[in-house]
C-alpha cells in the first residue's frame, strides 16, 4: 500500500511540474503574439487564448501539488472565473478596437461586426420620427 501511496505523490509531483512549465510556456506564447502579430484583433487572440489555458494549466498543477477540498473549489472558481469573463472582456476589447477603426482591414477575411452595425443603423433611420 506504501508503494501506491509513494507512486501516486511521484506521479503528481512530475505532473505538476510539467503543468506549470506548461503554464509558462503558455505565458510566453502569448507573449510573443503580443509583440509579433501586426494588427490589433490578431494581438488580441494572441493574449486571450494561451492565457486562459496558462490559468487552467496552473491551477490544475496546484490541485496535483496540494490536493484538498478547499484548494480544488479554489482553482475550480478561478478557473470558471477565467472562462467566462476573458471571452467577454476579448469581445468587448474587439468591438472597441473595431469601432475606433485601429486594425488593418486588409487583413479580415468576413467582417460580420460591420455587417451587423449597417443594418442596425438602416434600421434605426428607418424607425426615426
Amino acid at each position: 500500500m506504501d508503494a501506491v501511496i509513494s507512486f501516486f505523490e511521484d506521479f503528481s509531483e512530475v505532473a505538476a511540474v510539467a503543468l506549470v512549465i506548461l503554464a509558462g510556456a503558455m505565458s510566453v506564447v502569448a507573449g510573443v503574439g503580443l509583440l509579433r502579430f501586426p494588427d490589433s484583433l490578431q494581438r488580441l487572440h494572441a493574449g486571450a487564448k494561451p492565457q486562459v489555458l496558462g490559468v487552467i494549466a496552473m491551477c490544475a498543477a496546484l490541485v496535483l501539488r496540494r490536493p484538498g477540498l478547499s484548494v480544488f473549489a479554489f482553482a475550480t472558481l478561478i478557473v470558471i472565473f477565467q472562462m467566462l469573463t476573458q471571452p467577454i472582456a476579448a469581445q468587448m476589447v474587439g468591438r472597441a478596437v473595431y469601432r475606433n477603426d485601429i486594425y488593418d482591414k486588409k487583413l479580415l477575411v468576413v467582417d460580420e461586426l460591420g455587417e451587423e452595425i449597417d443594418e442596425t443603423e438602416r434600421d434605426a433611420r428607418r424607425n426615426r420620427p
